[in-house]
């Protein structure tokens, strides 16, 4: 069995190309539903609830309001998504997505959801926390360089 330096040499190694594979996937997941893989991403945060607003969204995506509104405009006419007024302020909208269309992106998901629920159910409480920690400061992490690299800075952000 590998030592823990060669473990993590393998698993450091592993992370761009699990990333490769995720935005192969994704990619193939847009095409299929005949959008953009921004927009897919875009699904995908209304969809989750990380962002319900189109000013959420441009945030999320790192795009200008005025091209989140033109991608909701695409995203309407494949009745993906609906723009709604927001109940708690009326001067403002709300993204939602179609239920209609949600059992289409939920079919395109469920082997990749099976997949993983089946892999982590195999995993003990320590691994899977873990596992969570990882994810976690990755992904925190990710954003801070995005931040980072959008202001030109060059200062990198690991701790």
């Amino acid at each position: 069995m590998p030592d823990q330096r060669e473990l993590a040499t393998a698993a450091a190694l592993e992370i761009p190309r699990f990333v490769s594979a995720t935005v192969l996937f994704q990619t193939a997941m847009a095409e299929r539903l005949g959008i953009s893989p921004t927009e897919l991403h875009g699904l995908q945060l209304v969809i989750s609830g990380a962002a319900t607003s189109p000013t959420q969204l441009a945030r999320a995506l790192g795009m200008t309001t005025g091209a989140v509104t033109r991608m909701l405009d695409r995203m309407e006419e494949r009745r993906l998504v609906e723009r709604a007024p927001d109940p708690a302020d009326r001067r403002r909208l709300v993204v939602r997505p179609l239920p209609d269309r949600l059992d289409d992106v939920a079919d395109l998901y469920s082997p990749v959801a099976r997949f993983f629920g089946d892999r982590l159910a195999k995993l003990d409480r320590r691994q899977l926390a873990a596992l969570l920690g990882v994810l976690t400061d990755g992904r925190v992490f990710a954003e801070q360089e995005a931040v980072r690299l959008r202001s030109g800075s060059r200062k990198e952000g690991v701790d």
